[in-house]
């Protein structure tokens, strides 16, 4: 019965999109595929690091299962124009009662999504392909820009955006530019754009070259005027006006890889300072290693640093780096449990400087680590990491944080068995340590009703945050 009406609803998708057209035909060179995931976790002391406060016990613990259904349709609307729906449901978590099919709130029906609806057009003036609706965008973990399913993150959210891509590929060069509006606060029909954000971007690179793939950016939001108390209606304050350019190059010689991303921020921002003046590194290396009759072998190093504006107040710039929808999400804990997840790694610190991952803004990042596949088992990847987390710019308001940027640090041991190309399994077992910023922060802070720092108190010692998952993929 569900099968039946999603098809329907594909069916008559597929029928507005093609009204007008005579010749079309409905669903031809029709593709169905996509993706069964599951998530496990089993964590402690992710959110307050902290057994007891006050004297009190905190049930700091977390225990859940979920599974997200992606299905993705492709369809050729006609022989040049080319369609694609792509349904998502992923708010099953163990333990819940059966759901049924149309049951409110509860019931399948409400809970089944339309991530991505759109055309694409073959080759508009010989040489531009041009893809509208709403649709993702990017790979997973990239630093400036990513739109789409968020992978090993607690709460497996998807994200995606409208607009219009227009990719145009040479020989040896390629180029792609966006047009993207991520919300449309008070921009219904005939309602003034207050609070509306736009996004643009333009990206360049190389293509065919066997070592080295390099690229550059430059990305634009603009985020509209606010009406704000006090203002007089019809009134708006002025736009955030940011811009991104960048670089990225990938290389490669033999078993040796690296990689260099930088980026600036550039513009104004109006609404809360002069203007934008953040900025950002991620470089990493690896080499892989062949070991006779023993296995491969990958050793890797990153280090990434973005710029921030700490606690300081009457800033005549905004130092915080700021991508445009970064998913630069690095350990186990650290990166499962980001500022985008269902459960934020929040330390109680409800700050500027709050701990959970938010890409690279206000941050110094070193990472190491190993991985392993065995010759005798070639289906089994075994890895062991290690990072280490820092505040770049605390501010001059440290109180009683006396100045340690220090996050913590993270130990991530992980086995993935590949047991077929399209189905692999991942265990994880991580331990986060706080380092001197959450232990100032909270040993001596203590909390109030909802959460927050409250007066100053001796709260104890800090624990070290636990995690054990198993992430499950199977493609199809």
């Amino acid at each position: 019965m569900q099968m039946k009406k999603l098809l329907g609803l594909v069916a008559a998708l597929a029928l507005l999109v093609s009204v007008g057209t005579a010749n079309a035909e409905v669903l031809k060179n029709f593709k169905f595929g996509g993706s069964v995931e599951m998530n496990a976790a089993s964590a402690r002391f992710t959110n307050t690091f902290k057994k007891s406060t006050n004297g009190q016990t905190i049930n700091d613990r977390v225990g859940t299962g979920q599974t997200r259904i992606m299905l993705n349709m492709d369809w050729d609307l006609l022989d040049d124009v080319h369609s694609k729906i792509t349904l998502r449901k992923n708010n099953r978590v163990y333990g819940n009662a059966s759901e049924r099919i149309s049951g409110g709130a509860n019931g399948v029906e409400e809970n089944v999504w339309l991530d991505q609806g759109y055309f694409k057009i073959d080759k508009v003036f010989g040489a531009v392909d041009m893809t509208f609706g709403r649709q993702f965008y990017g790979e997973p973990g990239d630093l400036i820009a990513y739109y789409g399913p968020k992978y090993n993150q607690y709460g497996m959210t998807v994200t995606a955006i409208d607009g219009a891509r227009f990719d145009w590929s040479g020989e040896k060069a390629y180029a792609t530019a966006v047009v993207f509006e991520p919300t449309a606060n008070g921009d219904a029909l005939g309602v003034s754009a207050n609070g509306k954000v736009d996004i643009r971007g333009f990206i360049a690179g190389n293509k065919g070259h066997e070592n080295i793939d390099a690229k550059v950016y430059v990305w634009n939001q603009v985020t509209h005027g606010i009406n704000t108390v006090g203002v007089p209606a019809g009134t708006y304050t002025q736009n955030r006006n940011l811009w991104v350019p960048g670089f990225k190059v990938k290389a490669k010689f033999g078993g040796l890889y690296g990689s260099l991303e930088a980026a600036l921020n550039m513009g104004e921002d109006r609404q809360n300072s002069g203007g934008f003046k953040g900025k950002a590194i991620l470089a990493n290396v690896g080499m892989k290693a062949d070991v006779e009759q023993i296995g491969t072998f990958n050793p890797w190093a990153e280090f990434a640093y973005g710029s921030g504006n700490g606690n300081a107040a009457n800033l005549k710039h905004n130092m915080d780096f700021t991508p445009i929808a970064s998913d630069y999400r690095p350990g186990a804990i650290y990166g499962r449990f980001d500022l985008g997840s269902a459960l934020p790694l929040a330390g109680g610190v409800a700050t500027q400087t709050n701990p959970a991952a938010n890409g690279l803004t206000n941050r110094i990042i070193w990472g190491a680590g190993v991985k392993a596949t065995p010759k005798a088992q070639e289906k089994l990847t075994a890895g062991l990491n290690f990072y280490d987390f820092n505040i770049q710019n605390l501010g001059p308001g440290t109180g009683v944080n006396a100045g340690n940027r220090h996050i913590g640090s993270e130990v991530d041991v992980t086995a993935e068995w590949k047991h077929s190309e399209n189905v692999s399994l991942k265990g994880t077992v991580g331990n986060f340590q706080p380092g001197g910023y959450l232990r100032n922060s909270i040993e001596h802070v203590g909390y109030a009703a909802n959460g927050a720092p409250a007066a100053s108190a001796d709260n104890g010692h800090v624990s070290a945050a636990w995690l054990s998952a198993l992430d499950v993929m199977v493609k199809f």
